[in-house]
């Protein structure tokens, strides 16, 4: 039996213990969102809306679990936003352990396959819904010291993009957005030099904000953009 959410619209979104997940999520739920989040620690928000796991993205079986306690308690899910992911390190290619790539490889790429396979196969039951991940613009810069990173956020893009064609027929969009230099946990550790050097090679000079990457998520999750799928927006840079 569903609870009282049933009649708002449900969002899924990972990582929402800080940063970029869990300023979507206190702006979702402000407007009127039932939120599934999940971090592998314990959650910050306290919302009635908002309903927290902790969960390790890059385990299977966690994830499976998750994503089937959320369709038992909501019904659906309207919206996924994969947004967890791990951003530690600008270690140059030769110093880069195997350790480190592994990192990147289980929560970015894995973690992200496996949330996005089981939101999706509860949105095939229902013929509709929207997923967004989340890539990023270094993904075009080449900087030094984000072979690892990159790499791995350039496999959520091409991911996205074969799952967009795969579920097109019943309904669903998949779609990424790349964000540019932004104030996180993970950035405000940047030296003030190296949060300036990468401003400075962007088109538009400035941090973009949680409000401009949700205004995004909104787009491509209204029901009136179900025919685009499979594209890449870039923010603050042109490509």
């Amino acid at each position: 039996m569903l609870d009282d959410h049933k009649q708002q619209p449900v969002m899924v979104i990972t990582g929402t213990s800080k940063g970029l997940g869990y300023g979507i999520a206190n702006y979702y739920l402000f407007n009127g969102f039932c939120v599934a989040g999940c971090s592998r620690g314990v959650s910050a928000i306290t919302h009635e809306n908002y309903q927290h796991a902790q969960v390790d993205v890059s385990d299977e079986r966690q994830v499976q679990e998750w994503v089937r306690q959320i369709k038992r308690k909501n019904g659906s899910i309207d919206v996924l936003v994969c947004s967890a992911g791990v951003l530690n390190s600008f270690l140059h290619m030769a110093l880069t352990p195997g350790s480190l790539l592994q990192s990147f490889l289980n929560t970015n790429i894995a973690g992200t396959f496996y949330v996005c396979r089981e939101v999706a196969k509860t949105m095939l039951l229902k013929r509709s819904g929207s997923i967004i991940t989340i890539s990023s613009i270094m993904t075009q810069l080449h900087e030094q010291g984000t072979s690892a990173y990159s790499a791995s956020k350039s496999a959520i893009t091409e991911m996205t993009k074969v799952l967009a064609k795969e579920v097109a027929p019943m309904n669903i969009n998949c779609n990424v957005i790349a964000p540019s230099f932004m104030h996180t946990d993970a950035t405000d550790s940047f030296s003030d030099q190296y949060s300036v050097a990468l401003l400075e090679k962007q088109t538009i000079k400035r941090a973009v904000t949680i409000e401009e990457v949700c205004n995004i998520i909104s787009f491509f999750a209204a029901p009136e953009s179900r025919c685009v799928t499979g594209q890449v927006i870039h923010m603050g840079l042109v490509c």
